[in-house]
């Protein structure tokens, strides 16, 4: 008997599909995907598409240019810019273009090496080195400043020579001329410029380093749009978790179709002058409404709680324009998802391997900034995800807090075109399929 029930479990496993596909699928396209983010760091490879660092050269002398070089010597991912071209024309950049295109998501970090740069032992008040950051990506921040100290002993030996040479002297007496000859000749062989291409580890750093060789302090671009205070991941977090979340529940709120039908409701609406379009087009109209009230208690409780923001009249009307039509792409999905399926326990099945795989891509459950290139390119193909973030992060962080309507509307205008051709095609799509309903 044992046995029989056994087999009897078997048999009915095979025939329901989506339970195969949770069992044996689901786990293989989550290990694939969570692989192809992480496999490579723990064998010294790279972090997601690495660190774009845009380099501001106030300094000018050997010494920087030698520091830069060894920057792009670094390996780790980072990548090194000196210039930006314009027609053709290359020029070096500027403090306020840098800080720019790391507040627009551009480049994860600006490095600006100021006049008089230098290395000390001794905590000398030299001019510091400032590293402005994308705050989205939390590991430029840590990276950057421990890859500037490794530079700067590579690219500016001679500084460091000198310096220590300059503390010998004041502590224990003038050199000799011997002596000083000895270590003219050694600096001249340390400053020479030499190519570096072993492999390096990757370095830590803290939000202030003063303290190492060379000064380095690190600042989020934007701090000062936002009066100094850095912007906080909760941005991210109500973004990604919020999106999920909102999928997860309109998948289940779309079950009510279903159910309508299992109870012959939906039968009987077929003999009055609704019919099957305007059925879907009422219940994908709830559901926009859903979700958008979903949305709303949110970010209202974001704001609340975790003093998300801040809010301003352009940045109010950008979300309300944003999660307008998210929620209809959103609802739009689910329509489908529920106009796939045949019972409810099956849409719950379906909806959950979908929304998953979605999430997984497309940031609400992994940073997108430690994605490796080939999955960011994907996400763009196949997560509803991955627009509905990129939106409220043009809204909330990528442009300042004083910008006005028209502004964020220019970088949210592809993303609305995306989210609106999404709720075209699945309303469609949707519709097809539920022709079946009509024909039983």
């Amino acid at each position: 008997m044992i046995l029989a029930i056994i087999k009897c479990r078997f048999l009915t496993l095979l025939r329901d599909r989506v339970s195969l596909l949770l069992v044996f699928v689901l786990p293989i396209i989550f290990y694939a995907i969570f692989a192809g983010i992480f496999g490579s760091m723990g064998d010294g490879g790279k972090i997601g598409t690495g660190i774009l660092a845009l380099i501001v050269d106030q300094d000018d002398t050997p010494q920087s240019r030698a520091l830069t070089k060894a920057l792009k010597q670094a390996g780790n991912g980072l990548r090194v810019s000196t210039t930006w071209t314009k027609n053709d024309v290359s020029h070096p950049w500027t403090l306020e273009r840098a800080r720019k295109r790391v507040m627009q998501s551009d480049a994860e970090a600006a490095i600006v090496l100021p006049k008089g740069m230098g290395i000390s032992f001794t905590g000398d008040h030299l001019p510091v080195v400032q590293v402005l950051v994308d705050p989205s990506n939390p590991i430029a921040r840590t990276m950057v400043p421990g890859l500037l100290q490794q530079a700067a002993m590579i690219g500016m030996r001679s500084d460091m020579i000198r310096s220590g040479m300059n503390q010998l002297e004041f502590w224990s007496g003038e050199l000799t001329p011997k002596q000083r000859e000895a270590m003219d000749r050694i600096e001249t062989l340390m400053s020479q410029e030499t190519d570096t291409d072993g492999e390096t580890t990757e370095a830590s750093g803290a939000a202030n380093t003063q303290g190492m060789l060379l000064p380095v302090n690190v600042e989020d671009a934007a701090a000062r749009d936002t009066g100094g205070a850095a912007r906080s991941m909760t941005v991210y977090y109500a973004a990604g978790i919020g999106v999920m979340f909102l999928l997860f529940s309109l998948a289940g709120a779309s079950g009510a179709i279903l159910d309508d039908k299992d109870a012959g409701i939906l039968d009987r609406m077929f003999f009055t002058p609704l019919g099957i379009s305007r059925l879907i087009i009422a219940n994908w109209i709830w559901l926009t409404i859903l979700a958008v009230n979903s949305m709303f208690i949110l970010f209202l409780f974001a704001t609340l709680v975790f003093e998300f923001g801040p809010w301003t009249w352009p940045r109010l009307i950008a979300w309300l324009v944003l999660t307008t039509i998210a929620s209809s792409a959103a609802a739009a999905l689910a329509m489908l998802l529920a106009a796939i399926c045949t019972t409810r326990a099956q849409l719950a099945g379906i909806s959950t391997i979908v929304i998953l795989a979605m999430s997984a891509v497309g940031g609400s459950m992994i940073p997108r900034f430690i994605m490796p290139p080939a999955i960011l390119d994907i996400s763009w193909y196949v997560s509803f995800n991955a627009w509905a973030v990129e939106g409220y992060l043009d809204i909330f962080w990528y442009t300042p807090q004083e910008a006005i309507f028209a502004t964020i509307f220019s970088r949210l205008a592809p993303i609305l075109g995306v989210l609106i051709g999404m709720t075209v095609v699945f309303l469609i799509i949707a519709r097809l399929l539920a022709r079946r309903w009509e024909q039983a």
